[in-house]
């Protein structure tokens, strides 16, 4: 093989790599007050995202806050219908990699959750709103994108 031949695998090699590290879930920022650095929903890349039931999603966020706060907060809203409907969600705290509250502005900060989809629940198309928010209301991290269970 020649050397030409070589170096292109390789590269085309390293970029598949490159872009399976950089999988990210698109949606519509709903005032963040931090520097959201990822958000990323299990197999979805583009939305809406299609949730079959039952099955585990993981929802990643890598964000730097700009204000301190001793609490973090998991809220989770699902617009169906144009009613807003309080959907159950993790706490903040005990999310986030590797580290706990309080937050340090400047520091980055990755929140894992792993949310539960249960069989029971209906098949149904949702703006799901996720918010990351702290004892004085402040949304580090807000985020909506359309859902659809299946």
């Amino acid at each position: 093989m020649s050397t030409t031949c070589h170096n292109i695998l390789l590269l085309v090699f390293v970029l598949v790599l490159v872009a399976e590290e950089a999988v990210a879930t698109i949606y519509q920022d709903c005032g963040s007050q931090a520097m959201v650095s990822e958000f990323s929903i299990t197999n979805c890349d583009v939305p809406p995202c299609l949730v079959p039931r039952p099955s585990t999603y993981h929802v990643n966020i890598t964000f730097t806050p700009e204000s301190s706060s001793q609490e973090l907060e998991t809220v989770i809203l699902a617009n169906i219908g144009g009613s807003d409907f309080p959907w159950p969600g993790p706490d903040g705290c005990t999310l986030l990699e590797g580290d706990s509250c309080p937050l340090v502005p400047g520091e980055t900060y990755k929140y894992r959750a792993v949310m539960p989809v249960l069989a029971e629940y209906p098949a149904v198309s949702a703006v799901v709103t996720w918010k990351l928010r702290d004892e004085k209301g402040v949304k580090h991290v807000c985020a909506m994108l359309p859902i659809t269970l299946i």
